[in-house]
């Protein structure tokens, strides 16, 4: 997900690249977006992301799958609601439709999950945006600070489980979290 950052009062956008989206990647000729990476780590990828998009990065942020799963978790769970019915063994999650509260492994699953969606991996993205909202709602809820346990449970996972690269300030990845 590339976020981009007004200097002014303007909201954070999302936007989110595709992983299978087929791009020129310096050095390596054409691949699927998501190789730049195993090719070269986020410099690569970022690399690739701004000769594809003409923009120009500023910061990396990454938080890899056990983080993401334990940052939900510390949350105690969050709220989705699950439009149909979510089979896929690929995901390893099997989840009925409706709203509730999914833990950090149900929740790493749906953001994972494609091979069951007519949208293939645009699905994928769209769920991803969304769990990234509800992560955000839970910890800005009232409940989170006034809890010190979830507080700190949180506070420690998410510290945890990022990686920053070094132009990337903690206020910089705060500023641009969605509301």
């Amino acid at each position: 997900i590339l976020v981009h950052v007004p200097s002014g009062d303007g909201k954070p956008a999302l936007i989110s690249l595709p992983r299978d989206s087929y791009v020129p990647i310096p050095g390596h000729s054409h691949n699927k977006i998501n190789a730049a990476y195993a090719l070269g780590g986020p410099k690569l990828l970022v690399a690739t992301i701004e000769g594809v998009t003409d923009v120009r990065i500023d910061g990396y942020v990454e938080i890899g799958f056990g983080g993401f799963a334990s940052v939900v978790e510390s949350l105690g769970g969050v709220d989705i609601c699950v439009a149909r019915p979510m089979k896929d063994s690929y995901a390893g999650i099997n989840l009925p439709a409706g709203c509730q509260t999914l833990n950090g492994p149900n929740a790493l699953g749906y953001v994972r999950a494609r091979y069951f969606d007519p949208l293939g991996d645009i699905g994928r993205v769209q769920r991803q945006r969304q769990l990234l909202s509800a992560i955000m709602h839970r910890a800005a809820s009232p409940s989170t600070p006034l809890i010190p346990w979830r507080y700190y449970g949180f506070a420690t996972t998410a510290g945890a489980g990022l990686t920053v690269d070094q132009d990337t300030s903690l206020p910089d990845v705060v500023r641009s979290l969605p509301p």
